[in-house]
Parts: structure tokens; sequence; C-alpha cells
């Protein structure tokens, strides 16, 4: 057997750098990542002007906001889930921090509604007809959702 075949086997590369020399370590794996289609990645540049480019920097400006302006507000602050207010509010910061700080007031305010969110709970809403969705889609394919307010008869 050799010598080499015996001797710990370590990085050459590592192991003869200095400190101050080593590889920087490996990039962390982004908190996003885009599950779009190309057709929408289009559509989202079109209509939102949302860049894939900019998407990272554009949640991390509406993250920091959040931390400066609202430091109370007790929120997820990953990626996904700022990204839905920002495609919201067409990537305007103001109005996206704002949809999130309502957000919010709305699930503290009626936590009878947001805490047992689920089809069973909204049963007699959808029964009434109060809210439904039409047979036939629009011509891009979208579902339409129809409200028609129930009011009380007049006596």
């Amino acid at each position: 057997m050799s010598e080499e075949s015996d001797s710990p086997r370590t990085s050459p590369s590592a192991a003869s750098l200095s400190e101050n020399e080593l590889p920087p370590p490996p990039p962390e794996p982004p908190g996003y990542v885009c599950s779009l289609t190309e057709e929408l990645v289009t559509k989202a540049r079109e209509e939102l002007q949302e860049k894939p480019e900019w998407r990272l920097r554009d949640v991390q400006a509406l993250r920091d906001m959040v931390r400066k302006e609202c430091p109370n507000l007790s929120t997820s602050l990953d990626d996904a889930f700022l990204l839905r207010f920002l495609r919201a509010r067409k990537f305007d910061y103001d109005r996206a921090l704002q949809l999130l700080v309502n957000y919010h007031s709305c699930r503290r305010s009626w936590p009878e509604v947001f805490n047992n969110l689920k089809p069973s709970a909204v049963k007699d809403v959808l029964a009434s007809g109060f809210l439904t969705v039409l047979p036939h889609t629009d011509p891009r394919g979208c579902h339409i959702l129809c409200i028609r307010p129930v009011f009380p008869p007049r006596v």
C-alpha cells in the first residue's frame, strides 16, 4: 500500500489555503422559487410590472418596510407570502404594505371567520346563493365569481 492511501483525505486546496484564502461558503438557496409558467411570467411582466430579475429585490424592500414601519406586526416575512401582496398591488410597495396591514387587521377583527376558514364553515353562505361561480369561464378561461347581496324584505 502506498503512503497516500493510508493518510486521511483532505481537500488539497482547502488544506493549503490560509484562513483569508478559504473559498466562500456556498450561497444559500433562494427563499422563493418561481413556479410560474412562461406564459404567466409574461403576463405578470405586462400586467403587474413584475420582473423576475427584480422580484427578490422587491420582496426584500417590502420586508424592510414592514420591519421599519410596522415593527409590532406579527406577520410572516417569507418571500412567497410577501410576494402575494406585491402582486395584488402591482408591485407598489406602499399599497402592498397597506394591504398587508389591512389583512392582519381583518384577521384580528373577525377571528371567528379566519380561525375556521373551511368550506364547511361557509356552507350556509354558499347555499344561500349570495356567492356563486358562473358555469362558464371568460374568454381567457378565468372563472367568474358572482356576488348577489341578499337584502331583507321590506315591511
